[in-house]
This record gives C-alpha cells, sequence and structure tokens, in this order.
C-alpha cells in the first residue's frame, strides 16, 4: 500500500494531537472550550446587532407611514416580531413533536431487538463453554482473573 504524501500529514497531525492531548489534556480542554465560548459569544452579538437593526428600522418604518407615538410604534412592532417569529417557532415545534414521536415508538422495538440479541448471544455462549474443555475452562478463568488482578491497580 503506497501513503500519498497528504496521508503522510494527515497521519502526523493525528499523531501529533493525540501525544498533546495525552502529555496536556488540561491545557486542550480549556483551549476547545474557550474557542467554543468565543465562538458562541461573537454568533449572539452578531444575532443581537441584527436584532436590534431590524427592530429599530421597523420602528421607523411604522413611525412614518403610522403616524404613531414612540409608545404605540414599540407595541405595534412588537406584535409584528410576535407574529413573524410565531410560525417558524409554530413548524420547529411541530418538527421536533414528530421527531419524538418517531423516537418513543422506535425505542420499544428497537429494545426488543437488543433484547433478543443478547439472548442469542448468552445462549452461543453457554453453549460454547459447555462444549470446552476443562483445561480450556481453566484457562479462561486464570486469564480473566489475571486481567482482573492488573486492572485493580489501575483503579487504586
Amino acid at each position: 500500500m503506497i501513503i500519498t504524501t497528504y496521508q503522510k500529514i494527515v497521519y502526523g497531525l493525528v499523531i501529533l494531537g493525540i501525544v498533546v492531548m495525552v502529555t496536556i489534556p488540561d491545557m486542550v480542554i480549556e483551549l476547545t472550550t474557550e474557542f467554543f465560548h468565543l465562538v458562541f459569544e461573537l454568533i449572539f452579538e452578531v444575532a443581537d446587532v441584527i436584532f436590534e437593526s431590524v427592530e429599530t428600522l421597523l420602528d421607523n418604518v411604522v413611525e412614518h407611514l403610522l403616524h404613531t407615538e414612540l409608545h404605540d410604534t414599540q407595541i405595534i412592532v412588537y406584535y409584528m416580531i410576535v407574529s413573524l417569529l410565531a410560525y417558524p417557532i409554530y413548524r420547529l415545534a411541530r418538527v421536533v413533536l414528530e421527531f419524538l414521536f418517531r423516537l418513543f415508538v422506535l425505542i420499544p422495538i428497537k429494545y426488543a431487538d437488543y433484547k433478543t440479541q443478547w439472548l442469542l448471544l448468552r445462549q452461543d455462549i453457554s453453549y460454547y463453554w459447555q462444549k470446552l474443555a476443562f483445561i480450556s475452562k481453566l484457562k479462561w478463568v486464570l486469564i480473566a482473573t489475571g486481567i482482573l488482578y492488573l486492572a485493580s491497580f489501575l483503579v487504586m
């Protein structure tokens, strides 16, 4: 198998990323959370500026077209914004509820499938264990005990 230069670069970066993550995980996690904090902060700030601009534009348009006072203009603009946002929120709620309904219908079906697969796996393991010779069973028990003994040092 011939590895191209780009694949070597990608593999090298992956190995470098793994080494960095293993050696300084606290710094990697902190930089990642700070980056996402910055991104979300910028997204929300831009959304707020756009919303305020649209609201000010609507205020001016309503005030000039209908010749209303400040309080009446703010009430009209408020109900315009609520009316404009109500339909997308309604559609989103319908999509989310449909997704949840499908999920709640699928959960018992998937559970029954996994339960059946688990029972078949248990039967296969039981059949395999019954057909093993005593020496092989002893090997399996000693291997499992040794692994659990060694793993106990990782926990303590």
